[in-house]
């Protein structure tokens, strides 16, 4: 019966058991998978900050009604205020 069959989890390892088969390796294998484990992390984190950014706005005629709606937003935004002032300087009186 293999290792952990009467426990129903068939020829799994636990967690404890890997560390320890980990551990029992060679020094020198245990530093190249360590150095391959940092690698494969490290190439992980350089791909997903090499991705293209995908907030740019890449044709010209969207980066005019980009800008055009954000001055829309501030005329906007100025004359909320105006009339917030308005109306509370009226309600004063």
């Amino acid at each position: 019966m293999p290792h952990g069959a009467e426990e129903g989890r068939g020829a799994r390892l636990n967690t404890r058991e890997r560390i320890e088969q980990v551990a029992d390796l060679p020094p020198a294998l245990a530093a190249v998978l360590g150095i391959f484990a940092i690698a494969l992390l490290v190439g992980v984190v350089w791909g997903l900050l090499r991705l293209p950014d995908h907030t740019r706005l890449r044709s010209p005629e969207a980066r005019e009604r980009a800008q055009r709606r954000k001055e829309s937003q501030k005329r906007q935004q100025k004359l909320r205020s105006r009339r917030e002032a308005l109306q509370r300087r009226a309600d004063r009186r």
